[in-house]
């Protein structure tokens, strides 16, 4: 590619000095200098000049932890449940989905959220038998921990349900897996589009890297593809269930092999379910289901075995744990697996979610550098917590701003399609807290390099992402406005005017 220079902008370059710069120049995907326009042109003779306008500037935001393709999937194929206020609506739409798709196999809406509902109630079967009796039809709730099952859905597998399973049409966990192995296999062509959908998409709002889980190697061989074709408008650094490690292990894989648009990540674990669904693994019940703890899917020294078999292969490993429990044996197994070739945490294990933290987390998580892998827009959208978990334990709900005073570090997510695939919104919620939360609010400053720097880091790559500085990937984005400037109340009405991956524009 052609060197080129990008003059006039306020580019926050967020090294560790906090420089602003008015001109970068790019010389194949790298920056190649900094400065002032006069400086930067001095340096790059006969280099294109591509000027803008005066705008703000950010390194490219990191989405640590997202589902690209279940969201593509979900865009392109699923009928959408977000946002639904009441079951008839979910019927609603289900309905709507199947005139649309006359001869599809399966109905499945994506994104329902149960304590939005009017009805006050979840979804059941019979709700479900109302929009078909013949197709099999499936509710999914945003955290994916949880669906809901009509009877045509449920009737090859009743015998391995509980009465109450069968009653409701609710399965949580595990259970959910009897669902998804009947819905018919997806063609390449059609993954593909779903894919490139997400992909595009991610890149509109300012998303230049993201850490995407696969699930199966149908889905890393379609990325594998388009990678080969030049066709990624994103970076991709891809998490891989633990079930299945040992097929990348046998091509000689570890975190990091892969080029600068295609990368092995991290090893995936799950510990515990989601708050929403109350499988998420807690010391004390819930306070709006007693006797209801949770689930712990494996014992701390069950997870540090693993643990060390993801370490002698080289590999970071990122664990699902939400619940204050699964947090603290997650913490417990890293430390138990550590003399194994992880001294330090030097493969830089991390926890997903962090949700329900503690004093003794937060400090033994400091004491061991793990990370943390946080989602901001949860804050809003679990806007129930407090009732889930009371007053006491919600003051150590989602602590962004402690865990950076102690030292934590962390990178940001959406989780998509848990939440939008919006990242102004996910800056605002961090910043923007509800008055019961205020003293964890993060500064305009704190969460831009959370979302940069921060998420870099988490991925083992700050030495090519997450600043704007000499030698470093040119990834940027151009805003509409200066986050720093504007009232934070309107953080997330700036938009996103472009995006550039490698010195290219969108």
């Amino acid at each position: 590619m052609a060197k080129r220079i990008f003059v006039n902008g306020m580019f926050y370059t967020l090294d560790a000095g906090g420089t602003k710069v008015e001109a970068l120049a790019v010389d194949g995907e790298r920056i190649s200098a900094l400065g002032s326009i006069e400086e930067v042109r001095s340096k790059s003779a006969g280099a294109d000049e591509i000027n803008l306008g005066g705008k703000a500037v950010i390194p490219g935001c990191i989405d640590t932890h997202c589902h690209l393709m279940t969201h593509g999937i979900a865009c392109t194929m699923l009928a959408d449940l977000s946002d639904s206020r009441s079951i008839s609506e979910i019927q609603d739409r289900l309905r709507r989905h199947l005139k649309n798709n006359p001869t599809a196999k399966w109905i499945i809406g994506e994104r329902f959220d149960q304590e939005l509902f009017a009805e006050g109630r979840w979804i059941t079967r019979d709700d479900l038998d109302k929009v078909s009796k013949d197709v099999p039809v499936m509710a999914v709730r945003l955290c994916r921990h949880a669906v809901v099952a009509n009877t045509a859905a449920l009737q090859p597998v009743k015998g391995r349900l509980s009465k109450e399973q069968w009653e409701t049409g609710i399965l949580t966990e595990d259970y959910t897996d009897l669902m998804w192995d009947q819905v018919p296999d997806y063609t390449d062509e059609e993954l593909e589009r779903a894919v490139l959908h997400a992909f595009c998409e991610a890149r509109s709002v300012g998303l230049t890297t993201v850490h995407c889980q696969f699930n199966s190697m149908q889905h890393l061989g379609i990325v594998r593809r388009l990678n080969s074709e030049g066709r990624l408008p994103v970076r991709v650094r891809f998490q891989w269930p633990y079930e299945l490690m040992s097929k990348l292990v046998d091509e000689g894989l570890k975190t990091g092999s892969g080029d600068d648009y295609l990368k092995m990540g991290s090893i995936k674990i799950f510990m515990d379910g989601s708050l929403g669904a109350r499988t998420s693994a807690m010391c004390e019940e819930f306070c709006d289901e007693p006797g209801n703890c949770g689930e712990l899917f494996r014992t701390a020294e069950e997870l540090a075995e693993m643990l060390v078999e993801i370490q002698k292969n080289g590999c970071q490993a990122a664990i699902h744990a939400i619940g204050d429990n699964a947090i603290l044996q997650t913490i417990r197994a890293i430390e138990i697996a550590a003399p194994e070739g992880n001294e330090g945490n030097r493969l830089r294990h991390r926890i997903e979610h962090v949700a329900q933290m503690s004093q003794q987390i937060l400090e033994d998580m400091a004491r061991l550098n793990i990370i943390g892998s946080i989602q901001p827009q949860f804050v809003v959208t679990d806007f129930w917590s407090q009732r889930r978990v009371g007053p006491e334990r919600y003051r150590y709900m989602y602590p962004f701003k402690t865990m950076l005073q102690m030292g934590i570090q962390f990178g940001m997510g959406s989780d998509c399609p848990v939440e939008r695939l919006d990242t102004m919104e996910l800056i605002h919620r961090a910043v923007n807290r509800e008055p019961d939360s205020l003293q964890e609010c993060l500064t305009v400053d704190e969460t831009l390099r959370g979302y940069t720097c921060g998420s870099a880091h988490a991925g083992l790559e700050e030495h090519d992402k997450g600043s704007l500085e000499v030698g470093k990937l040119a990834d940027f984005v151009v805003l509409s406005e200066d986050p720093y400037l504007v009232d934070q109340r309107f953080l997330e009405n700036i938009k996103t005017a472009n995006t550039v991956v490698g010195g290219r524009m969108q």
